[in-house]
């Protein structure tokens, strides 16, 4: 079996690769499956995750993966990473032994400058995906020193992307961004049982997490503060085209020159339908729509109305 550098190098690229197109270049979640089942190189099955947190698959001599433990509520991170000022990630080592097998094959990573990819734990079986270099080995705080790429930017061969330490932060924001995103919907979609508040629809595939009170007006990504909904009535949540009136039962309204619109079966059945109609939302109190973000947003709608 061919195990050179060449190979070796070809095989890591494949890899980069397939988890750039499973993930839309990194902007979706990459889920269990994806990863055990791998992708085929040269007829052979590779896969790129195992129950272990530092994977070598059997073609390789070295790791192709390093992943991390989705949070829980309930414990503390095993191996919690932290953020350098300079816009690095510092992952903690395999225990308190230097000399490890896995941090030996880690420093045997750094040392051959080798692309690593980096799956931060979202939620059970789900995993926000990025490229990785380890710079630096810090033995006395059993830590390596990594940078953290856009898994594009290593198909393209733009790794002088690391040098720069503004685009350092700003991809470790907009990756911390997409795992807080994605952690969002999940929990939402739980809460609301898959399924859309405004219509019932039960296809996880075409539902979001909608948040009451935006982003950019810094609303938390917690479940009180969001909303299942399909993907058009979310967009017509945002578009302030549909809104939710507050009280003890949540009902939704169609912004009324939406509603006197004539059109066809999709604004009719799909948008105007819905006017009136009561929200279906989770019963557990501490999962309801919080009133007071409601009523923010309501003004909202009805500032646009």
């Amino acid at each position: 079996m061919d195990r050179s550098g060449s190979t070796d190098d070809l095989i890591r690229a494949a890899a980069i690769a397939y988890v750039a197109e499973v993930t839309g270049a990194g902007e979706m979640p990459i889920t269990w499956p994806q990863l055990s089942s791998g992708f085929v190189f040269d007829g052979e099955r590779i896969p790129l995750v195992s129950q272990q947190g530092i994977f070598k698959p059997a073609r390789l001599d070295l790791p192709i993966s390093i992943r991390t433990t989705p949070p829980r509520p309930d414990r503390a991170a095993p191996y919690p990473d932290e953020i350098t000022a300079d816009g690095y990630l510092s992952y903690a080592y395999r225990g308190t032994d230097p000399d490890h097998r896995d941090n030996r094959m880690l420093r045997e990573v750094m040392h051959r400058g080798t692309t690593l990819l980096y799956l931060e734990g979202i939620t059970k079986g789900a995993y926000q995906a990025s490229a990785a270099v380890i710079l630096h080995d810090d033995p006395a705080v059993l830590r390596f020193e990594v940078a953290l790429l856009p898994l594009v930017s290593v198909v393209a061969g733009l790794t002088h992307e690391l040098v720069d330490i503004t685009q350092r932060r700003h991809y470790l924001r907009l990756v911390r961004q997409r795992a807080h995103q994605a952690l969002f919907r999940s929990n939402v979609l739980q809460a609301y049982r898959t399924r859309c508040t405004v219509c019932s629809l039960g296809h996880a595939e075409l539902l979001d997490a909608a948040h009451i009170v935006s982003d950019r007006d810094r609303g938390e990504p917690v479940i009180p503060n969001g909303f299942a909904m399909c993907k058009i009535h979310h967009a017509a949540f945002d578009a302030d085209i549909l809104g939710v009136r507050p009280g003890a039962d949540l009902v939704a309204e169609v912004r009324r020159d939406v509603l006197e619109e004539v059109d066809g079966p999709m604004l009719q059945h799909g948008i105007q339908g819905v006017h009136g109609r009561r929200l279906v939302v989770p019963t557990r109190p501490e999962w309801r729509p919080d009133p007071v973000g409601v009523e923010r947003r309501y003004e909202r709608f009805r500032r646009a109305s």
